[in-house]
């Protein structure tokens, strides 16, 4: 009986010993689920608020607070005799009305005073020889409008062109900025 005895002795202290380690590990009960947030969240919350905050205050600073960067330019452009675009002729007739005058404009926005030249074709548009050429130097900013006198004395169809160059310096020639005007005018008889 005696080893019946020590064997529910040993059932009975390994029990005791497994109900003492239950109570030293306590299991924390799993926490509740809410509704709210966790800190964790939040915290990443506030960081993509604040991150926003911060791109928006700089769009709304670069909108509207820097100033807008000007491309440079050269520009050229054409009025009637009364410096108006309204009266720019299409067709003269031969005798009457084939000489007339229109003013040239060019605007120097480069940020660097420029010497220009206008070139004048009257048919002749892919020739170097041009019927007349005006040339001045223009600080930044600055508009020259000068009067051009334009003589038709053949029928048909005529091409006139007004080429705008500039001085370059660099190179020491002229040097053309890409603009230009092309007026196409009828001139019938009378």
């Amino acid at each position: 009986m005696k080893n019946r005895n020590s064997g529910d002795e040993g059932r009975m202290k390994r029990n005791q010993r497994m109900n003492l380690m239950e109570k030293k590990i306590r299991r924390t009960p799993e926490p509740a689920k809410s509704d709210s947030h966790s800190s964790e969240e939040k915290t990443i919350m506030l960081t993509i608020l604040v991150a926003l905050l911060i791109i928006a205050a700089l769009l709304v600073y670069v909108v509207f607070f820097m100033p807008a960067q000007k491309e440079p330019f050269s520009a050229i452009y054409l009025l009637d005799s009364e410096k108006q675009l309204e009266n720019i002729p299409k067709t003269v007739v031969l005798g009457e009305n084939s000489t007339f005058t229109l003013y040239v404009g060019v605007e120097n926005r480069n940020d660097t005073t420029i010497t220009y030249s206008v070139q004048v074709k009257l048919d002749e548009l892919d020739s170097a020889e041009f019927t007349e050429c005006f040339n001045r130097t223009l600080a930044n900013g600055e508009t020259w409008e000068f009067p051009v006198t334009i003589n038709i004395d053949q029928p048909g169809s005529h091409t006139l062109l007004f080429e705008l160059w500039f001085f370059n310096e660099t190179k020491n020639s002229w040097d053309n900025t890409g603009s230009w005007l092309n007026l196409s005018i009828e001139a019938i008889e009378a």
